[in-house]
């Protein structure tokens, strides 16, 4: 449904490239998440896509139509594709349904239309309040509804959930994946939190200084990640430098880098490889401790436990099945 060929976007006439190379597909009615720390390309990437931006190199097909490329852009209201902003952008003076029928005051049926967009939220019986009067995930519902209404080939979600607290996040993520499931849009949703992407992406793929480095699933980013970075994205990983392998005495490949999960260190005398140390700080987290230890060797090590009761003087370890391995 959407392909991309060799993509590269340069601000500055090619001294530095905020995306380089990239390349991937997305198949028809996808849920795709784009995942980068700042600075990675995630908004120079879908603002190609979405027509805001002319690429250096490269091309964007969307239905099997060329819609971008160095010699052809297809302006940005002729691609079809739904924008979800990180902000909403409602009308504060329009009303819930004058606020979607906006968007599509060209369709005959608009009527009917935006009272299915509506229901499919499960907001149809708040149509004639402003959006000052709703909940944050509310007027997000709205704004899904609104990007729906026109029936788009590509739905862009862009940090959809950045302005919403951490309990009415995790509600929200859930019920837009099933809003978005049950219309059949592809959807690109773009953000830096990968517990946002784990829970509604069936595919992530990774930038990294303006570089694609893995586009994968996201049980595959977890277990086969293709480098330190893309590890560190899913979880707390300590790189296993040369001190660490020798106060572990793990002595692994010299031509590989190497790093264990937080998760996969415990207290335990037993593990594949193991070293003493002592607990310099405890910090309770409600589902665990988070240590902070100094090991005999005078490396210092933050980990996390859910033992209850954590001696001053510890032996921990790893085995030799979680350790992850990196080309250099």
């Amino acid at each position: 449904m959407l392909k991309i060929e060799s993509l590269s976007k340069s601000y500055d006439k090619g001294k530095s490239f905020a995306l380089r190379d990239v390349s991937f597909q997305l198949g028809e009615g996808d849920v795709f998440a784009i995942v980068g720390e700042s600075g990675s390309g995630k908004t120079t990437l879908i603002r190609l896509i979405a027509g805001l931006e002319t690429p250096d190199t490269g091309t964007i097909e969307i239905n099997e139509k060329l819609v971008s490329s160095i010699k052809k852009n297809v302006a940005a209201e002729k691609r079809n594709i739904g924008f979800v902003f990180q902000e909403y952008a409602l009308f504060p003076h329009l009303k819930l349904e004058e606020n979607i029928l906006y968007g599509i005051s060209k369709l005959k049926n608009k009527k009917q239309r935006a009272k299915e967009v509506l229901e499919l939220v499960g907001l149809s019986e708040m149509k004639d309040r402003y959006p000052h009067q709703l909940s944050g995930g509310q007027q997000q519902r709205v704004a899904l509804a609104r990007a729906l209404a026109p029936n788009p080939s590509l739905l862009i979600l862009d940090e959809p959930f950045s302005n919403l607290d951490a309990m009415l996040r995790a509600q929200l993520r859930n019920e837009i994946f099933r809003i978005i499931k049950q219309s059949g849009v592809t959807a690109i949703f773009v953000t830096h939190d990968t517990q946002d992407a784990l829970a509604v992406a069936d595919e992530i793929l990774i930038l990294q200084n303006g570089k694609l480095v893995q586009k994968d699933a996201a049980a595959n980013l977890y277990t086969k990640p293709s480098s330190v970075y893309v590890a560190s994205l899913f979880g707390n990983t300590i790189q296993l430098s040369k001190e660490l392998q020798s106060a572990f005495e793990c002595p692994l490949k010299t031509d590989c880098c190497h790093a264990i999960r937080n998760e996969n260190i415990a207290i335990n005398d037993e593990c594949d490889y193991v070293t003493n140390a002592t607990v310099l700080k405890k910090t309770f987290l409600g589902s665990g401790t988070q240590l902070l230890i100094k090991l005999d060797n005078g490396e210092h090590l933050t980990v996390v436990t859910k033992h209850t009761h954590i001696d001053e003087r510890i032996t921990i370890g790893f085995n030799s099945k979680d350790v992850l391995e990196f080309k250099e």
